[in-house]
């Protein structure tokens, strides 16, 4: 059977204040359905992607694309709530067009909210939260024999008298190794483009090592409730197989590592780096990681085997913040994290929220004061969105009063503790400017791109980037 997945439309250029619409600079693959296609494809079934964020398409230019398809199933991920009411849309438009094929529904949007969205968009048939690969399976062949899926572990559908019927947990799949690659002749390479930041090499592709996150405990994410995923490794050999063959097979020379948290068990990264060191391929690689796991000896390690970036999700310079959102780390744990990188010879990317509950603009002062202390090469100032479910949000919604959604940098929460929105939309631009503008900063970048003159062009990049930043304002 032709399984087609759909990545519902979302205007991704515009919600990053990038203003070059035909290049969607920092979105890669969507790793999520290339996992799923394998297992359908390993069973036999055949499958293809429809997606709209990189395609830049609308609700009615998605179902005619699926069409052309000649779908025999259709499975759609919905990533955020951001996209959600877009994904309730696209359903119903697939539903009218195609009444007697199921819509499926799966994606991290599921895995939080999958009790109420049956209610909320009655034109889904079937929910697949978590883990989707054996369940996505099993409902597949049942509807290719006519049979039954009411049995199928981990789903969530409607019955005849149009109640939402859950079926009991699946057991938690603990060797993720058994899973096989992303399917990644699903994408069309060309329309995706990493951010200025991880573009140490072309091609660039993305990559993920494990599923869940090994803390789970920030209030602001979505870790948590019944089908949320635990925290699980695939081996090493596994992950240096796929690095082998995304080399051979497309030409990969920089693989950007999604991990929420890629710097956790050292042996792990011992043993990969040393796998990696024994193929001899010319690749370099990225990596995100939480300032309180790594070590200096963990990334010298790394560096030595292509490990050129690391990112940091640092959120906040102030430490009330970080221990309302359960963050976990210290600001001086921050400071040894990002020097050790930087000695190790990696370039430095960190992340900090601005609008946080209880923030007032002076603590979003003394984050952007610490975010300048740091001095990394490459800053990104979010602004804080309300996520429904998340232990924040009910909090947040006693501090703050929250609007529709205009973009990751641009404000839809605002604190009681900020005068108007537009005061905090300033202080998220001032605190590029300031970030940025500094001639400590223009220093650090012409030193790095003196000595390593093949940098201009990625800094080149990003400063068209942060431009449409601070224009899209």
């Amino acid at each position: 059977m032709k399984v087609v997945f759909v990545l519902p439309p979302y205007d991704y250029s515009s919600s990053v204040g990038n203003t070059r619409k035909k290049v969607q600079i920092g979105l890669l693959p969507p790793l999520g359905v290339g996992y799923l296609a394998a297992y359908l494809e390993a069973r036999g079934h055949e499958a293809a992607l429809v997606d709209a964020i990189a395609e830049q398409l609308d609700v009615p230019e998605t179902v005619e694309a699926v069409a052309r398809l000649q779908p025999g199933f259709i499975g759609i991920s919905s990533f955020t709530t951001m996209d959600q009411n877009t994904s309730y849309a696209l359903a119903e438009a697939l539903k009218a067009r195609f009444p007697a094929i199921p819509i499926v529904m799966g994606g991290p949007h599921v895995t939080s909210f999958a009790r109420r969205i049956l209610a909320e968009c009655p034109h889904v048939d079937v929910l697949v939260p978590g883990d989707g690969e054996v369940a996505l399976g099993e409902l597949v062949e049942r509807f290719e024999r006519g049979q039954s899926f009411a049995d199928i572990p981990g789903i969530l559908f409607r019955d005849k008298r149009g109640q939402t019927v859950a079926t009991p947990l699946a057991e938690p799949l603990r060797d993720i190794d058994q899973f096989p690659h992303p399917a990644r002749h699903i994408y069309k390479h060309d329309l995706y483009c990493p951010l200025p930041s991880l573009s140490a090499r072309r091609p660039v592709t993305s990559a993920i090592t494990s599923r869940g996150c090994p803390w789970a405990r920030c209030r602001f994410c979505y870790q948590g409730g019944d089908y949320a995923v635990s925290y699980r490794r695939r081996s090493p050999e596994n992950v240096a197989d796929e690095i082998a063959r995304l080399v051979s097979d497309w030409g990969i020379r920089n693989v950007v590592f999604w991990d929420d948290n890629f710097c956790v068990i050292p042996e792990w990264i011992d043993r990969f780096c040393d796998l990696l060191d024994g193929q001899g391929r010319p690749i370099v690689w990225s990596v995100l990681a939480r300032a309180n796991t790594v070590s200096k000896a963990m990334l010298e390690r790394m560096a030595r085997s292509g490990c050129y970036s690391v990112q940091y999700g640092i959120e906040s310079g102030n430490d009330a913040i970080l221990e309302l959102i359960r963050k976990g780390i210290t600001r001086d744990q921050c400071r040894e994290a990002v020097r050790w990188a930087r000695e190790a010879g990696m370039e430095t990317r960190a992340f900090f929220v601005l609008g946080f509950p209880t923030e007032t603009p002076e603590m979003a002062d003394e984050t952007i004061r610490f975010a300048c202390e740091l001095n990394v090469d490459y800053v990104v100032f979010f602004s804080y969105h309300l996520h429904p479910g998340t232990e924040l949000a009910e909090f947040a919604l006693g501090h703050g009063y929250s609007g529709p959604y205009k973009g990751q940098h641009r404000p839809s929460f605002v604190p009681t503790t900020y005068p108007s929105e537009a005061e905090l939309a300033r202080k998220v631009k001032d605190a590029y400017r300031r970030y940025y503008m500094r001639p400590a900063y223009v220093r650090h970048l012409l030193e790095r791109t003196l000595r390593n003159p093949s940098l201009l062009k990625n800094h080149l990049r990003g400063f068209y980037y942060w431009l449409g930043l601070m224009a899209g304002r």
